[in-house]
């Protein structure tokens, strides 16, 4: 057996030798598989069909059909490509999807963030077929003509409606604002300032004398650190809470100044009580409502559906809750004196008055008139000095309009700090137009400073002049003494406020009001004397003088002012003055008439229309147009607007609809002149007119009482109602009950 068993063994080694080796294993094959006895190995796959991973078969994955469904005649997909798997198939769809996703967030984005008017377009450019990437082309290239309109080579203006030149009324020698840079600037006017070059002009090659202030971005202070929403109820979208923030900075705050701004920002910001509150954050959002050209029907503040009415609501909710405690705050103050701004824009200054008197009732509790501010912490006392001011100064402003003596005899006990020594004091803004690299400072502490100052000068007249329920009445000595105060005033403005350095808004407006409350003073009614005929004449041709002097100041300053910036941008004191100068040439309009009427029926042969009659004209349509641009902001330019207009001749309607219509903005209202126009005007809203504030006109009786904007809407009313048809009674009716 054994002889057998190596007899076996050495005929089988011989046959081992000489075995063919194996071949490679194919690509693709698992050395697992043919471990097992009579296992051939499967090609592994990276992704089965859709037939196979639903029967939960085997598929070896073939391409355009696999195997298994060629047997079983069944329809073959893939959801994935060749190469993936079924996990990276999905990472590549959710790109697609978000790729696909991401115009229409934009497109989104747009729909929020436009006006009402571009929003429009937008919906009809969807509407009409168009496809998302060209509607966000167009949308992106107008944003980008938009700036490139306002490089700065372009030297953009804005013209006059009818006749685009300065009158020759106001081009007299002694005109200080025809040597300003900003005029120089806007008409290549010769030099006036001894300079050889372009370049050597204040205004070459700055932005602020080049391009409007509405198109500048505020730099500083900065809201993107801020969670507006934290503050209020309304709304969650902090963007658009930021933006109204950004307009009521850019466009109240250094006029009325009511809180100092930076300690505001930063309690907001930490979330601290102290400087920032609920109440005074809705005050200020919805008075930045009116400021805000994104905001649909910002002057429809009686439309519960409107944002402005939101923010009103929420913070005359928490006012109530305030009113209710023991102990004021310095927010509450403050919320109280916005919301008097608020609702003195609205026509409804008489609740506005008892916010301002709540106000002043507060700030006495916390002693915030004298010197200490009633507390010895500095920075209190700082917040409480700045804001102390702004009530005194609102109140001043408020009484002198209205012809009333003031609420406050005497300004707060704490100095106003020198600009140059204690900027911070006031705060800053910081501004950038497009395109532009260089930033500027809006020059807040010295608008602040010089502001609060003549609303003292404004307040002292109020106390010695007028009185309680009796119309004003001043001597000749208190007037003189009264101008040589204004005088000495206006010859010490820090020099970015003389008159040849004026280009900002805000600076404009200084010298508006100086001009305006010396007409308004020339004007008051003098207590008779004794003096002689010759005498009293004499004295009249001087104040007439002086106010003629005014006048040609105060209307190029407003040309001035549309030229550079427009009108469209919120401002209710540009409302007051163009009222006033509306008025002034409709009367010279009205006398040009009747002198032309006696000449012809006295048999003359014709009067020869002077050659500043359509000058005339176009100052009339530039008022119009100015008030009509406001009236888009607050109801009170609606109104102020309408009563304008309700004085105007055919012929000067016509101007009106020519000029006005074909060049304001689509975002306009209706149109705004002729008897055909005047259907589609918004309603007056009657019901809510609470307003005692005296419209700027020269009245033949001269009683105020006949000045109130509340007495001349009525007279307007009854008017309408006597040339409108019956069609045409149903409007203004339903809105002629006056609210409690």
């Amino acid at each position: 057996m054994e002889s057998d068993r190596e007899r076996d063994s050495s005929s089988s080694g011989p046959k081992r030798n000489q075995l063919v080796p194996l071949a490679p294993a194919p690509a693709g094959s698992s050395g697992k598989g043919a471990s097992g006895a009579g296992s051939r190995g499967r090609r592994q796959v990276t992704a089965a069909c859709e037939a196979c991973r639903k029967r939960k078969s085997k598929c070896n994955a073939e391409r355009p059909k696999c195997s298994l469904c060629v047997r079983h005649r069944t329809d073959c997909r893939y959801a994935t490509a060749p190469t993936e798997t079924h996990s990276q198939a999905l990472k590549r769809k959710h790109s697609e999807l978000q790729d696909r996703i991401t115009p229409y967030e934009e497109l989104f984005g747009l729909l929020k963030s436009k006006s009402e008017t571009e929003s429009l377009e937008i919906l009809r450019r969807v509407r009409s077929g168009a496809d998302v990437g060209s509607i966000l082309r167009h949308a992106r290239d107008g944003d980008l003509l938009i700036q490139l309109s306002l490089a700065p080579e372009s030297r953009r203006r804005y013209e006059f409606p009818y006749i685009s030149d300065m009158p020759a009324s106001i081009l007299v020698p002694d005109n200080l604002y025809l040597r300003s840079f900003v005029y120089e600037t806007t008409f290549h006017a010769p030099r006036s300032h001894s300079f050889g070059h372009d370049s050597q002009r204040e205004g070459y090659g700055d932005d602020r004398y080049l391009k409007p202030y509405h198109a500048a971005q505020v730099v500083e202070p900065n809201f993107s650190n801020v969670t507006v929403s934290k503050w209020t109820s309304v709304t969650s979208d902090d963007q658009l809470l930021r933006r109204l923030l950004n307009a009521y900075l850019y466009y109240q705050h250094p006029w009325t100044a009511a809180f100092h701004m930076d300690y505001f920002l930063k309690d907001m910001a930490s979330g601290r009580s102290r400087f920032c509150s609920s109440l005074l954050v809705n005050s200020v959002l919805a008075a930045a409502c009116h400021m805000s050209r994104e905001i649909p029907d910002r002057t429809k503040f009686w439309v519960p559906q409107t944002l402005g009415y939101q923010f009103l609501a929420e913070a005359k909710r928490l006012w109530e809750l305030e009113s209710r405690k023991d102990s004021a705050s310095l927010t509450t103050i403050q919320a109280a004196i916005v919301l008097s701004i608020v609702a003195t824009t609205t026509a409804m200054d008489k609740v506005g008055t008892s916010y301002l008197l709540q106000a002043i009732t507060m700030a006495v509790s916390l002693d915030m008139f004298s010197a200490s501010m009633g507390t010895e912490n500095e920075k209190l006392r700082r917040a409480r000095a700045f804001t102390a001011w702004g009530l005194f100064c609102w109140q001043a402003w408020q009484q002198f309009y209205f012809t009333k003596p003031p609420f406050i005899r005497h300004p707060p006990d704490y100095p106003l700090p020198d600009p140059a020594l204690d900027a911070r004091w006031y705060g800053e803004i910081w501004i950038r137009y497009p395109l532009g690299r260089r930033v500027f400072a809006t020059g807040v502490g010295h608008v602040v400073r010089a502001n609060f100052e003549l609303r003292r000068l404004m307040n002292d007249m109020a106390a010695e002049m007028f009185e309680a329920d009796r119309p004003p009445r001043s001597t000749v000595a208190q007037v003189l003494d009264c101008k040589a105060r204004l005088d000495s005033w206006f010859a010490h403005l820090p020099e970015p406020l003389t008159p040849t350095r004026v280009v900002l808004p805000d600076h404009i407006k200084i010298h508006l009001e100086y001009y305006g409350v010396l007409i308004g003073l020339m004007r008051l009614p003098l207590v008779e004397s004794s003096a002689s005929a010759s005498a009293a004449a004499n004295l009249e041709a001087t104040w007439q003088g002086i106010i003629h002097h005014a006048e040609i100041r105060l209307e190029t300053l407003l040309r001035l002012y549309y030229l550079r910036h427009s009108f469209e941008s919120y401002d209710p004191l540009l409302m007051h003055w163009l009222m006033f100068l509306g008025d002034v040439v409709l009367q010279r309009l009205h006398h040009h008439q009747l002198h032309h009427h006696q000449q012809s029926g006295a048999g003359s042969s014709g009067a020869t229309v002077p050659l500043d009659l359509e000058s005339l004209r176009s100052t009339l349509i530039l008022c119009a147009k100015g008030l009509y641009d406001q009236g888009l902001n607050y109801h009170i330019g609606v109104l102020v607007y309408r009563l304008l207009r309700s004085r105007m001749q055919a012929s000067d309607l016509d101007l009106l609809r020519t000029h006005i219509l074909t060049s304001s903005s689509p975002s306009s209202a209706s149109p705004p002149a002729g008897a055909d126009a005047a259907d589609q005007d918004p309603p007056l809203m009657m019901q809510y007119v609470q307003a005692q504030w005296l419209a700027p006109i020269d009245t033949p009786t001269g009683d105020p009482s006949r000045r109130t904007l509340e007495y001349l809407l009525r007279e307007y009313e009854k008017l309408s109602l006597g040339d409108r048809g019956a069609d045409d009674v149903s409007e203004i009716s339903s809105t002629a009950s006056p609210g409690p």
